[in-house]
């Protein structure tokens, strides 16, 4: 269908002329009502949900399309080149809200997070720079351009908008995910994965929507009816968890429901106590997941959904790990690694098999992941940055309601844990999404909270001047 689409339209001049026009005629109308700031600031929340809903590079047309990682298609087609006019057409669209943010707020941001988390701002120039050192230099350039874009978008929604917006449009995008998957699939059965490309991405997703939306119940809902909302939703997402037969995924979100109901537990404690328990809990929920994957097959395969793709992960990492020391300083370059099908035994990963024959194209595995694009310096990297973002997100724990110091430890529990058996942080999907948004906003938040807490030292000290950040 989606061939048939192409060639209807870009085989024919007078329709692409037509197309063409009418696209036209809809640029210009739009960019002359994006003029009154309350269309402008709808218009760019649509877009945020819809950017939020395209990041787990979804497999259904037309939104596989829209996503950045399209840009690293070497066929040469046509419509590989559309996010260059996609995002562009949204800029030009919002320019206004994007000078705005760019005169007055841009270079702030960027300090506070360069300042909070300089190993997440380092790691970020690694996509692009590893196409120095990379076995296919032109796959890694383009892969690094396409994840930088990505990141920048990212960027500015996390500066853009505080954890109270943020809420909403994470919510209703991930929801979004689920409600289209059953609206173009109705036939729900075991191991669906909707318009995602694999049940595991669908299954992580869901269990997102499942915390947040538990989340927005327990904390932020304002109204009966609104929490009625917030409730049917996490109950349908959890469905989905479950339609998923991802047994990691209902792992995890009985891990997340107990956090979420825990951060009032958690609030009230010292930093200390709170920083241990939750280390803890994501280090108890990590050694519950690998022992059930690696040996209780047959509870799995009863209780929670046999999860066939964990099968083999421990026989190919020492494996992959051997491979990543062959290159430790540098590693193979983004995309570098996994090109077996383009460069055959030119990479490692051209020998890599399991006892049952199966030749990985992923790493399954986040630290992995990074330590074969970037070698063990880009592994510190993200490890002290997770390590930072860990430390204020615990902080801001005592600081801000729950409601929105809920959400970064929801996203860091769930990505230490989903991250022992996807490489999804190591991608340019909804993990890398998450983690951005989560770093951009702590880092501000940090910096525009008091630089003391009489529960974490027993003693106050003045306040920072206000930020220009988020202004009403």
């Amino acid at each position: 269908m989606a061939r048939m689409i192409r060639e209807l339209i870009f085989g024919n001049n007078l329709l692409l002329a037509l197309f063409a026009s009418v696209a036209l005629i809809s640029t210009i109308l739009i960019f002359q009502l994006a003029a009154n700031k309350k269309l402008s600031l709808l218009w760019e929340k649509w877009f945020a949900v819809f950017y939020i809903f395209l990041s787990p590079q979804l497999n259904q047309v037309p939104f596989n399309y829209l996503h950045f990682v399209t840009l690293t298609s070497t066929d040469g087609s046509t419509v590989s080149q559309i996010p260059w006019v996609f995002y562009p057409w949204v800029i030009f669209v919002l320019s206004g809200r994007f000078v705005s943010f760019f005169k007055n707020q841009f270079v702030e941001a960027l300090s506070f997070l360069v300042l909070r988390n300089p190993a997440f701002s380092v790691y970020c120039l690694l996509p692009i720079t590893s196409t120095l050192w990379s076995l296919v230099p032109d796959i890694t350039l383009k892969a690094g351009i396409a994840f930088t874009f990505f990141t920048i978008f990212i960027f500015y929604l996390g500066a853009r908008y505080e954890w109270p917006e943020l809420s909403g449009l994470l919510r209703w995008g991930y929801i979004s995910i689920g409600i289209v998957s059953v609206l173009l699939y109705p036939k729900v059965g075991r191991e669906f994965n909707g318009i995602t490309n694999h049940k595991n991405v669908f299954g992580s997703l869901m269990v997102l929507s499942t915390a947040l939306w538990y989340l927005h119940y327990s904390q932020s809902a304002k109204t009966q009816k609104e929490r009625w909302i917030a409730l049917g939703f996490m109950l349908f997402s959890f469905y989905m968890v479950r339609a998923s037969s991802s047994g990691g995924s209902l792992v995890s979100s009985f891990m997340l429901i107990v956090v979420v109901s825990s951060l009032s537990f958690l609030s009230r404690l010292k930093f200390q106590w709170a920083f241990t328990c939750i280390v803890g809990f994501t280090v108890l929920g990590i050694i519950t997941s690998v022992y059930i994957i690696d040996n209780l097959e047959s509870i799995v395969v009863g209780g929670l959904g046999k999860d066939l793709t964990l099968t083999g992960r421990t026989e190919f990492w020492p494996q992959l790990i051997e491979a990543a020391n062959q290159r430790p300083w540098f590693g193979y370059g983004l995309q570098g690694f996994f090109q077996q099908d383009k460069i055959g035994s030119q990479t490692p990963a051209y020998f890599v098999y399991t006892a049952s024959g199966f030749n990985p194209h992923t790493a399954h595995n986040g630290a992995i992941s990074i330590l074969l694009s970037f070698g063990y310096p880009g592994l510190v990297l993200i490890l002290a940055s997770l390590f930072t973002n860990l430390i204020l997100a615990v902080r801001q724990l005592s600081r801000s309601p729950l409601s929105q110091s809920g959400i970064p430890i929801i996203y860091l529990v769930f990505i230490i844990m989903n991250n022992i058996t996807e490489g999804f942080l190591g991608e340019m999907g909804d993990g890398w999404l998450a983690y951005v948004l989560l770093t951009v906003r702590l880092s501000i938040d940090s910096s525009k909270s008091p630089s003391s807490d009489r529960r974490i030292y027993g003693r106050d000290l003045p306040s920072p001047s206000k930020s220009r950040l988020n202004p009403p």
